[in-house]
Parts: C-alpha cells; sequence; structure tokens
C-alpha cells in the first residue's frame, strides 16, 4: 500500500541538465508495485534527502500521467544538500517521501482560459500543468505562459519550448541577457504591457514573493478576480509536515495547506508578497 509519510529509496534512471545550476532527475522508486500506486497533482511536493545529509522539499515537475511509471524533480544547487544531489547520476538513489501539499485546482481550470506565470526556478512546478494540456488533460480554452527569468544560463526546459508553442501562447523574456538573446528583455511584468488577457481567466503563478507584488497589480488591470488567482508559496517549506512551524502564515501551514493558495484566502495575511 503507498503511504506519503513513508521513507522510500528511488533510483535516477535519467539526468538532464535544464541550466547552469540546475538538473532534472527522472526517478523510479525501488518498490516497482507502490510505483505503480504513485499519483500526484501538480503542485505537490517531495521530501527528498541522503541519508546522513538530511532532506529538502522539491517540487514535482512531470505530469501526472506518467506517475505510475516514473516522476521527475529539477534540483537547483544552492546548498550542501542540493549540491550533493546535483553529483548524482543515473544508478544512483535517492530517499523521498511525498507527495505532500495542496495542489492547484484542476478541476476549477477545467474549460476556462489559464494563464502561468513563473519566475526563475519557480517555473518548475508549472511544468506539469503545461504537459497535462498538451495531452489534453486540461481542455482549456486557451493556455497562456508567462515566463521570466534572469538569463539564457538559468532558463529551464529550452528543448521542449518549441513543443509547448504549438499549441500554447508562450512568452518569454530574460531580466539581462547576453546581447546575443533575439527574444524580450525586461521582467515578466512586462509580458503583460501587450497581450491580450481574458478577465475571466483562471492564473496560477509561482515565482518569488517579489514578483508576485508586481504580477498582481497587472492582474488588478486585467480585471482578474481574487477567486480566480493562485499563486505557491513553495519557499516557505521546512519540514514538510506541519511540525517545526516555519511555514505558519497565519492561520495556515503552508506545508500542509498549501503550498498551492487562493488569493482570495490570504489577501489579507500580512507579509505574504
Amino acid at each position: 500500500m503507498f503511504i506519503p509519510a513513508q521513507l522510500k529509496t528511488a533510483s535516477i534512471i535519467g539526468v538532464r541538465q535544464e541550466s547552469v545550476d540546475t538538473k532534472l532527475f527522472r526517478l523510479v522508486l525501488a518498490d516497482k508495485s507502490i510505483q505503480k500506486e504513485f499519483d500526484f497533482l501538480p503542485g505537490q511536493f517531495m521530501q527528498v534527502g541522503l541519508a546522513g545529509w538530511g532532506e529538502c522539499p522539491i517540487s514535482i515537475c512531470s505530469s501526472p500521467v506518467t506517475a505510475g511509471d516514473f516522476f521527475e524533480l529539477a534540483i537547483r544547487s544552492v546548498g550542501s544538500l542540493t549540491r550533493k544531489l546535483n553529483h548524482l547520476g543515473a544508478g544512483d538513489v535517492m530517499l523521498v517521501r511525498g507527495p505532500f501539499g495542496n495542489g492547484f485546482d484542476l478541476e476549477r481550470a477545467q474549460g476556462r482560459p489559464l494563464l502561468l506565470v513563473g519566475g526563475g526556478c519557480g517555473f518548475l512546478p508549472l511544468r506539469p500543468l503545461i504537459n497535462d494540456f498538451l495531452v489534453g488533460r486540461l481542455p482549456n480554452s486557451k493556455l497562456q505562459i508567462f515566463y521570466g527569468c534572469f538569463n539564457e544560463d538559468t532558463l529551464l526546459f529550452r528543448k521542449e519550448h518549441h513543443l509547448w508553442n504549438r499549441r500554447a501562447e508562450l512568452k518569454i523574456i530574460l531580466e539581462k541577457p547576453s546581447p546575443q538573446w533575439k527574444g524580450r528583455r525586461g521582467l515578466v511584468t512586462d509580458l503583460f504591457k501587450n497581450s491580450d488577457v481574458n478577465p475571466d481567466s483562471m492564473v496560477i503563478m509561482v515565482g518569488p514573493p517579489i514578483m508576485y507584488k508586481f504580477v498582481m497589480a497587472e492582474l488588478k488591470k486585467k480585471k482578474i478576480k481574487d477567486e480566480d488567482i493562485f499563486l505557491s508559496l513553495e519557499r516557505k517549506m521546512y519540514c514538510g509536515v506541519g511540525v517545526c512551524q516555519h511555514c505558519a502564515i497565519g492561520p495556515y501551514y503552508v506545508c500542509k495547506d498549501g503550498p498551492v493558495f487562493c488569493w482570495q484566502d490570504i489577501k489579507n495575511i500580512s507579509g505574504i508578497i
């Protein structure tokens, strides 16, 4: 029986360099019968670690469609544990628990225009939604993707962008690109200036808190309702199970009640953005 909180061994069956400091790992649980039962919602996360090194929360960035066969985690080197994880290769193992948390409300998204806004490595949890849209699990009338990043070295999933563009509207902007960059330059909020965003859109955004503040202002200009705005507070997570209380915001624990929240529910909590 699949028990999310139970520690499991996962074998790495593939590794891909995604950016200068981020690798995409494809994993399979050692117990194949448990892998077959594995399922998750986009926006949920795993606790990932190594014996003697501790663990950290990492968002799942593959599609739930393939969950019974494998799952994918994109890990950025930002500390001692993640640097150690990024030195692993095919055949090595990680220790995992999960999935945990509250995912994106996919039922609410059915049949509606959908806008995804991602900033930097916060873009990672949005990939499952894009993949679900491409295979028909999100029968939305329109998918818009606004992706802001620092430069070409930190740009994620570049090999997949041409596939996304076939059915979705993908707009990418870099804050400080090289002189060779032929695309847009600026901040993710600049993408709203010449974009037709349907006021009935459901909006999902993931990125740094400072991004939320300014994107929220643009959404208000586009007449997007508070109850149609969802954001992830994944950066506030720590233990993953609501014990340490590091992630407490108002009456909520991000790891248990989030990391995905509706803006209508948290907009009056100070310090969110």
